[in-house]
């Protein structure tokens, strides 16, 4: 054989989740229903929420041999909704696409409708973006937070210049702050 085994060793393993902070992603092939197994009969049926939207899953890679999560995974769910069809939307629009597809498919056509996810399908994967990653709270397990794309841009964009448009500093109440160390002067009557 050509790697010979080993009868004692260290293995890291388990599914590692991207870090906060701004990161290239690629998006990977296998756009998709997001899937989920019946426990009874280990049948696979299509997802859906709450609402009854069917949920589409787009899979997310770090692609920076720069970047200390180089390889590691995210997924992302959109919902047939909405929201969804927004998310959808500007990963086209990140990645350069959206104004061939919307050449292609003119007028009140959604992302979803069955055609356009075909194209999508085979036209999407291996398109670079930037992307934010912010890590939430699981009050069911907190040991592994929830890990959520909170801002996107094309490659072309700067970090700099996406943190600044995207996400601006939020003033201090440095104004406020000063006045309350200011001592009220009595007024004279």
């Amino acid at each position: 054989m050509r790697v010979q085994a080993r009868e004692r060793g260290v293995i890291e393993s388990g599914f590692e989740r991207v870090p906060e902070g701004w990161h290239i992603f690629k998006i990977d092939e296998g756009i998709d229903f997001l899937k989920k197994k019946n426990k009874e009969t280990g049948e696979e049926t299509d997802s859906v929420n709450a609402s009854g939207d069917k949920l589409w899953k787009f899979s997310l890679i770090v692609d920076d041999a720069d970047d200390d999560a180089n390889g590691q995974k995210m997924d992302i769910i959109a919902a047939e909704n909405k929201r969804g069809e927004q998310t959808v939307t500007d990963f086209l629009g990140a990645t350069g696409l959206f104004a061939a597809f919307a050449k292609a498919f003119p007028g009140d056509v959604s992302v979803f409708d069955e055609k356009v996810m075909s194209k999508l399908k085979g036209k999407l994967p291996g398109q670079l973006m930037r992307g934010k990653v912010k890590h939430n709270e699981n009050k069911k397990n907190p040991d592994q937070p929830y890990v959520n794309l909170i801002g996107f841009g094309k490659m072309s964009d700067s970090i700099e210049q996406l943190e600044k448009d995207l996400f601006p500093e939020k003033k201090s109440g440095k104004g406020k702050k000063e006045a309350e160390k200011v001592p009220a002067a009595d007024d004279e009557f």
